[in-house]
C-alpha cells in the first residue's frame, strides 16, 4: 500500500502552471489566430517594401497584433461557452472543457485586448491602433452575439476578419492606400467561402444551439453553394487586380490565375454536389488560397 502511495503522481505546482497557461493559449484559437495573424505579417512586409523599417517597430506591431486577434477570440469564447459546451466542434474548447473558467476568459481576453492596442499605439501609431480596438469590439460585442440573430453576422464579422492585412500595412506607413484597401477587400470576400464551408459542414450544431452562419435563412446546400461559387468568383477577379500595383504584374497574374482556377474548381464541386467532401474542399482551397496568394504579392512586388 505504501508503495502504491509513493509511486501515485502528485501534481505540482509547475506542472499546474504549464497546463493553465495551456489553456489560455488555447483561448486564443491559436490555429485561426496564427492564420490571420500571417496576413498582418503580409500587409507589414508590403507596406514596408523600399522602406527602412525599425527591428523593434516590426517584432512590437506583430506582438500588439497577435494580442488584439487573440483577445477577440477569447472574449468570444467566453461569451459563447455555453453554445460551445453544446456543439461537438467545440465541446472541447477551454471552457466547456472546465479548463479556464469563464471570468478568467473574460480577464484575459481583456487584458489581451488592452496590452495589444496599447503597444500598437505606443510603438506604431494612432491609427493601427484603432484599427486593432474596431476589430476587437465589432468581433466579440456585433458578430459574436448576433450570430443568434441573423445570417447577416458573416458579412459583419468579416471587418474585423479583413483588418489584419489592412492593419500590418498602416503600422508602417500610417495611412490608408489603394494597395492596403485592396488587401482588405480581398481578405473580406475570402471569409464568405471559407465561413460557408464551415457552416455547411457544422449546420447540424449550428442549428442546435441557434447560430444563424448559412447565407440565408432557410438556405439549403444548392443556395449555399450558389453562393460560394460567386463570391470565390469576385475574390479571383479582385485578387488580379492586385497585379495593377505590382513591378511583376505578368509574373503575379500567372499565380493568381492558378489559385483562382484551382479554388474555383473546388467552389464548382461544391455547387454540383453540395455534400460533406466537396465542402471539405472548398475549405481547405480556401486555407491554402489566402496565404499562397499574399506570398505570391509579395514575390511579385
Amino acid at each position: 500500500m505504501k508503495t502504491a502511495m509513493r509511486s501515485a503522481p502528485v501534481p505540482t505546482l509547475r506542472a499546474f502552471s504549464i497546463e493553465k497557461m495551456r489553456s489560455y493559449w488555447l483561448l486564443s484559437k491559436p490555429r485561426v489566430t496564427i492564420l490571420v495573424w500571417l496576413t498582418t505579417v503580409a500587409g507589414l512586409v508590403l507596406g514596408a517594401w523600399g522602406q527602412s523599417v525599425s527591428g523593434s517597430l516590426i517584432l512590437l506591431t506583430l506582438l500588439g497584433s497577435w494580442l488584439v486577434i487573440a483577445s477577440a477570440n477569447a472574449l468570444n469564447q467566453a461569451m459563447e461557452w455555453v453554445q460551445d459546451s453544446q456543439m461537438t466542434r467545440t465541446a472541447g474548447r477551454p471552457i466547456p472543457a472546465g479548463l479556464v473558467r469563464v471570468h478568467e476568459g473574460w480577464i484575459v481576453g481583456v487584458l489581451w485586448g488592452i496590452l495589444g492596442v496599447a503597444l500598437l499605439a505606443l510603438f506604431a501609431n494612432t491609427l493601427v491602433a484603432l484599427l486593432g480596438l474596431v476589430s476587437i469590439l465589432s468581433y466579440a460585442f456585433a458578430y459574436t452575439p448576433l450570430k443568434r440573430y441573423t445570417h447577416l453576422c458573416t458579412a459583419i464579422g468579416a471587418v474585423p476578419g479583413a483588418m489584419p492585412p489592412l492593419a500590418g500595412w498602416v503600422a508602417v506607413t500610417g495611412s490608408v492606400s489603394p494597395e492596403a484597401f485592396l488587401l482588405f477587400i480581398i481578405q473580406y470576400l475570402w471569409q464568405f467561402p471559407h465561413f460557408w464551408a464551415i457552416a455547411w459542414l457544422n449546420r447540424e450544431d449550428y442549428a442546435r444551439v441557434g447560430f444563424h452562419m448559412l447565407p440565408y435563412a432557410g438556405a439549403d446546400g444548392i443556395g449555399t453553394s450558389r453562393l460560394v461559387l460567386w463570391y470565390t468568383l469576385m475574390l479571383v477577379i479582385f485578387s488580379a487586380v492586385m497585379g495593377f500595383y505590382l513591378s511583376k504584374p505578368w509574373l503575379y497574374l500567372v499565380g493568381v490565375v492558378l489559385l483562382g482556377v484551382w479554388h474555383l474548381h473546388k467552389s464548382l464541386q461544391f455547387y454540383r454536389a453540395p455534400e460533406r467532401l466537396t465542402a471539405r474542399g472548398v475549405l481547405m482551397a480556401s486555407v491554402l488560397y489566402l496565404p499562397l496568394l499574399l506570398i505570391w504579392v509579395i514575390i511579385s512586388r
